[in-house]
């Protein structure tokens, strides 16, 4: 595992945590303001006793599991394959950064299939070449961020490919004035007619946040 991925694992791991703890706590403070529950009568049948806590217990057991399935589905629908949009991670520890984008096909060449001409050949090959450049994104300069590295790939092009395809983009930067960081510029929108928006989570050191870039507004800030 590279030093760029245990980073961006590290990072989502801790934006987890954080949220599952926030919840907890929400969950924890709201259960002790509750009044105490009504005492049934000594003289009441004690089957009805254990019919009521195994009730409660199935009710808690529940309401458990929906508090878990919907913070997964909070945190996890960011990454879902939608046209028009796409999902970028920005992740700054100490100097180090990085960039990941994920995109379905369609909003980059307009076909999520394998590539069956040679002129789609050529649009994914040139869709490839051009996510690489990172010529679509910036830090604020005074950050003084460069590229170390970058690489891009897509679903289309691997063996047995046959529908619902993405695109991605990942980038590893150095930053010699991190602590300058204000904003991230996006103007892949302005590329790709068939991308609307641009879902961005970021984690800077020990903050975090999340946003979202248009055509009509494209800097997230930090």
């Amino acid at each position: 595992m590279t030093t760029s991925t245990t980073l961006l694992a590290t990072a989502l791991a801790s934006s987890l945590a954080l949220g599952a703890q926030a919840l907890a706590h929400d969950h924890s403070h709201s259960h002790q303001h509750e009044a105490a529950p009504y005492a049934e009568p000594q003289h009441e049948h004690e089957h009805q006793q254990a019919h009521q806590h195994d009730h409660q217990h199935e009710h808690d057991h529940q309401h458990s599991h929906d508090h878990d399935h919907y913070h997964d589905d909070e945190f996890t629908q960011l990454g879902a394959h939608v046209h028009g949009e796409a999902l970028l991670t920005f992740v700054l520890e100490g100097n180090e950064a990085i960039v990941a984008l994920q995109t379905a096909a369609y909003n980059i060449v307009g076909f999520e299939h394998a590539p069956s001409t040679d002129e789609q050949q050529r649009e994914v090959q040139s869709a490839l070449s051009m996510l690489a450049t990172g010529r679509w994104f910036e830090l604020n300069r005074d950050t003084g961020c460069q590229v170390e590295q970058a690489d891009s790939s897509t679903d289309l092009t691997r063996p047995g490919h046959q529908n619902h395809g993405d695109f991605y983009a990942n980038f590893t930067l150095l930053c010699h004035n991190p602590a300058r960081l204000q904003y991230l510029d996006l103007s892949l929108i302005q590329l790709m007619p068939a991308l609307e928006r641009v879902q961005v989570q970021w984690v800077v050191n020990d903050r975090q946040g999340m946003g979202t870039a248009t055509l009509r507004e494209g800097r997230i800030r930090f």
